[in-house]
């Protein structure tokens, strides 16, 4: 596949809960709808847009709490949207290893699996239609060394020539709020920034967990 970025003008964005025809789908009207009031009996709310491409990695951010994985699974789950997420192979046993299979879980053995970059490039390589949800800050806890972000996530959008969607957790205000787009190009160390930027404003679970992120004066998104 030979993806190329859309043009600016070109590129239709959804807003929320509607999604556009490229989206690939998970679920159906009832699975959507108990979801939806799954979360809304939790305060919660899903806002922001989607851009209507078929293959793309969501950014999930700022990650202080094992429960960002469930808002983020129930965030698609009342969309309907087909989103795959990788973790640690030893869950995906028996009953819970179904439930997370049907969620999109995809394990991985870190000790026998080659490079992760390299095998979720292929993934987006061989299908039509993919889309990945990616954590990158790894460790969590006040022992967080504060390099920051694993680069993952970057250089598998970019090998696979696919955009990045923000995700934020916003517990302060009860909102999961979806983008914007941003198209990596080939400086991490330049582009890092810009990106983290997009979550400075963002309050997690456990505020005193987050790294200190930076808004600088102007964010380049697309």
């Amino acid at each position: 596949m030979e993806p190329t970025q859309p043009a600016h003008d070109d590129l239709r964005r959804t807003e929320l809960p509607a999604l556009g025809a490229s989206i690939p789908r998970r679920g159906n009207r009832l699975t959507r709808f108990l979801f939806t009031l799954l979360m809304r009996l939790m305060g919660w709310r899903v806002v922001g847009e989607l851009p209507d491409l078929p293959r793309l990695v969501f950014v999930g951010a700022p990650h202080t709490s094992n429960g960002d994985f469930f808002m983020t699974a129930f965030t698609m789950a009342a969309l309907g949207v087909d989103v795959h997420f990788v973790m640690k192979h030893t869950p995906f046993v028996g009953p819970v290893g179904w439930f997370l299979r049907w969620f999109g879980g995809i394990p991985l053995d870190r000790d026998r699996t080659r490079d992760f970059v390299s095998q979720m490039v292929d993934e987006f390589d061989s299908r039509e239609q993919f889309l990945l949800a990616i954590m990158p800050e790894g460790t969590r806890g006040k022992g967080h060394d504060g390099k920051g972000w694993r680069s993952g996530f970057y250089h598998i959008a970019r090998n696979a020539r696919v955009p990045l969607v923000m995700v934020k957790f916003d517990y302060s205000n009860r909102r999961m709020r979806v983008g914007p787009v941003f198209w990596p190009g080939d400086d991490y160390e330049a582009e890092l920034p810009l990106i983290q930027a997009e979550f400075a404003d963002i309050v997690g679970r456990h505020p005193e967990l987050m790294l200190p992120l930076k808004k600088p004066a102007s964010v380049s998104a697309v």
